[in-house]
């Protein structure tokens, strides 16, 4: 099912292209294998359908989750408005707000040599901007300073879904999952479920006097009928999830940036030179870094932040010059992908001067070959994640506060190497990350 070993990689190319992780499902590691199963309906094609790979056994799924073509057409064209260009715009009050926030919770931790674990911070901001945003609802994760019950379920949902998963390739034994779980993880999903259930409700009550935009409002009119409970449970159980997920590339940012001094002072300098406060921070004014612009793409490529195939199930059609038999399931590898020096220069390197604009003075031509066609951090197609305008708003937004705001160190630098200490259960268990921090001059 993963294919994120990077000692495997070298391997697999090569063999070829084309690798079969089981008797009826390939692995592609091409570009054209990305538009050739992922837009195929837009193309005219047959579509390949997306696998059953993350059902979850309910009448109504989610978003990422639901299979049937025309239902999430219908449920993506109507959430759609929620990440429009004016919404956008809306959002970026409250992303301030809980980013401040979060900065101030920072700097109140002690100083210590041994630093602290910034991980855990980066699953709660995460999470809080998730419940704001989706459900205008406040985990307060970050004013607490301890992990909200949703935020716990959603980390032990991902060993959940992952032993529910395996097991469901062999039905026999498919009911023995629960015996290898810890109660508290056996029932995550269940505890999951009960909680979006509870935030939907009161969602629901709320919304003659819902007066700011979140992700629900497009299913919730303040007037009209309403979907049905379960349907609407589904949707806000992703769109909180989707938020988490940013936490894994926030925390690989962090890695990369205090492993590599040279990119983090570039990075530094660039924005205080141009920013003289928080506030001017606006999201329009971050587009313009370039150094901000690099560093969160290469950490994209070299961390992916989706950490499996997005497996599709094919008709009987040709891809990338292979003809695949009707029923066998096939995905493409991001990791391998951007991780193969046919497409990329030093692809096990963290260069992000490879995202420079070719005029910018610390851009080097040694890249002008890498193909970019391989890097789809987001996918694409119909499928493709909805949210992404909205995740590289996080992104920018985070990333350039707390570099702005704080000279960053990583007191456990030499103890952690990211994709050795990575762990995978349907989402990324992230290593601790030891944080030292101070407040710097933004003349610094």
């Amino acid at each position: 099912m993963f294919i994120m070993c990077q000692d495997a990689v070298p391997t697999r190319f090569s063999i070829g292209d084309v690798v079969r992780i089981a008797p009826n499902e390939l692995v592609f590691i091409t570009p054209e294998a990305y538009t050739d199963i992922y837009t195929s309906s837009l193309n005219g094609r047959p579509a390949f359908v997306k696998s059953d790979m993350l059902d979850m056994g309910e009448k109504y799924e989610g978003l990422a989750s639901e299979r049937d073509i025309d239902k999430h057409r219908a449920a993506r064209k109507q959430l759609a408005p929620a990440f429009s260009p004016r919404a956008l715009r809306e959002y970026q009050p409250k992303v301030h707000e809980q980013v401040d926030q979060f900065l101030s919770k920072l700097e109140e931790i002690p100083a210590d040599k041994t630093g602290f674990n910034i991980v855990p911070w980066f699953e709660r901001i995460a999470t809080d901007l998730g419940g704001l945003i989706a459900v205008n609802h406040h985990f307060n994760n970050v004013r607490d300073g301890k992990n909200h019950a949703i935020l716990e379920s959603i980390l032990g949902v991902g060993k959940w879904t992952t032993v529910r998963v395996v097991f469901r390739r062999f039905p026999l034994i498919s009911w023995m999952s629960f015996l290898l779980l810890p109660p508290k993880l056996a029932f995550s999903y269940i505890r999951a479920h009960r909680l979006s259930t509870k935030l939907i409700e009161q969602r629901v009550e709320a919304r003659h006097e819902q007066k700011q935009l979140d992700y629900l409002a497009q299913f919730v009119p303040e007037n009209d009928i309403l979907p049905p409970k379960e349907f609407l449970v589904s949707q806000v159980g992703h769109l909180v999830f989707d938020h988490f997920e940013a936490s894994s590339v926030l925390s690989a940012i962090f890695y990369f940036l205090t492993t590599h001094d040279g990119v983090m002072s570039k990075l530094q300098n660039e924005l205080r030179q141009k920013f003289q406060k928080l506030d001017d921070m606006t999201d329009d004014a971050l587009r313009e870094v370039d150094w901000l612009h690099a560093v969160i793409e290469e950490t994209l490529r070299i961390h992916t932040n989706v950490p499996y195939g997005l497996p599709r199930i094919s008709p009987g059609y040709t891809i990338d010059g292979n003809y695949v038999p009707k029923g066998c399931v096939v995905s493409t590898s991001a990791y391998a992908t951007t991780h193969s020096s046919r497409y990329f220069q030093q692809p096990y390197s963290f260069r992000p001067e490879r995202w420079l604009p070719s005029t910018h003075p610390d851009y080097d031509p040694i890249f002008d070959t890498d193909a970019r066609s391989a890097f789809r951090p987001f996918s694409i197609g119909s499928r493709n994640c909805i949210g992404q305008a909205m995740a590289y708003i996080v992104l920018r937004v985070i990333t350039a506060k707390l570099c702005w705001r704080f000279d960053c160190a990583l007191a456990n630098r030499d103890e952690v190497s990211w994709d050795r200490d990575l762990r995978v259960y349907m989402v990324w268990e992230k290593p601790p990350l030891k944080a030292r921090i101070a407040v710097a001059s933004p003349k610094a």
